[in-house]
């Protein structure tokens, strides 16, 4: 992980309590058919909502509101610190609502926080494709260059797939017909023999029982691209898709880079102390003179 997972975990002192039923109660009670003054005055009472254990339960609440109760929501997020900055990442990666995961993006500050980068960690090691193409969209917009790592393993995955029988199969051949047998016909005065025909079946047959696929998702490589190009100030897009050639580049080069800046930018901070003047006669301390 990019950073400690447990700056997720607050201490609110929730202790694991359910807010299912109390938040499904405040969405229908203050929205629903409110209108006008009522509603306004409803939508900011968002601000009542700080423990940060109850935003999940409450933002599932809403999903059959109108987009102001929404925003409104998201607003309120935007002011409880990092952890409401969290949950706004959870909503722009996991949202099926373009126009939503936007809004929740466009609400969390630059460079992202830990928790931020806690959470887009999580959705790239995703195993839902969906999921991991929007964490990686977002981690280009926040700057969580934090998440190079991870963006480099999850711009591609080889998913095995498996089947309870044949995933497909392919025949080549040929059909011979030829006389397998005879029946005898019998009638009056005269006799005769009816051929059975057999057909045989020469070629190959191919069966398909096992697969893998590998899966490219276009949102984290061009993610990865934009912020490492951008922080090493060179163009990274000629590594394309080679994932042993990144984590080699990153190690070998991107690594030295930012130790080297750190320590200059460290250098560049540094005030000497002055230097202490040599004691004089007129500078000695009183207990020589």
């Amino acid at each position: 992980m990019a950073v400690d997972p447990s700056v997720l975990q607050p201490n609110d002192g929730s202790d694991g309590q359910s807010y299912e039923r109390s938040a499904k109660d405040f969405i229908r009670t203050r929205f629903g058919s409110r209108r006008g003054l009522i509603r306004s005055t409803n939508l900011q009472q968002f601000s009542k909502w700080t423990v940060p254990a109850s935003w999940q339960a409450l933002w599932e609440a809403m999903q059959d509101q109108q987009d102001d109760v929404k925003l409104a929501f998201l607003d309120h997020l935007a002011t409880q610190g990092d952890l409401g900055e969290a949950m706004l990442a959870k909503v722009a990666i996991k949202s099926n609502d373009t126009a939503i995961r936007h809004e929740a993006s466009r609400r969390i500050r630059r460079p992202a926080c830990d928790a931020v980068v806690a959470i887009i960690d999580l959705g790239l090691r995703d195993k839902r494709h969906v999921v991991a193409n929007q964490a990686g969209l977002l981690a280009g917009k926040v700057d969580a260059f934090a998440v190079i790592p991870s963006l480099i393993f999850a711009q591609a995955t080889a998913d095995e797939k498996k089947n309870d029988g044949d995933l497909a199969w392919i025949a080549i051949g040929s059909q011979i017909s030829y006389v397998a047998n005879v029946q005898a016909v019998v009638g009056d005065g005269a006799a005769a023999f009816t051929p059975v025909i057999g057909n045989l079946q020469t070629g190959v047959l191919m069966r398909v029982q096992d697969a893998m696929v590998y899966n490219y998702r276009s949102d984290v490589h061009q993610s990865l691209v934009t912020l490492t190009t951008r922080d090493f100030g060179q163009s990274t897009a000629d590594m394309a898709w080679d994932i042993k050639r990144w984590w080699r580049w990153f190690n070998e080069v991107y690594v030295p880079f930012q130790q080297a800046r750190a320590a200059a930018a460290a250098a560049s901070t540094t005030v000497p102390a002055p230097p202490t003047p040599p004691a004089t006669a007129d500078t000695a301390p009183a207990s020589d003179k």
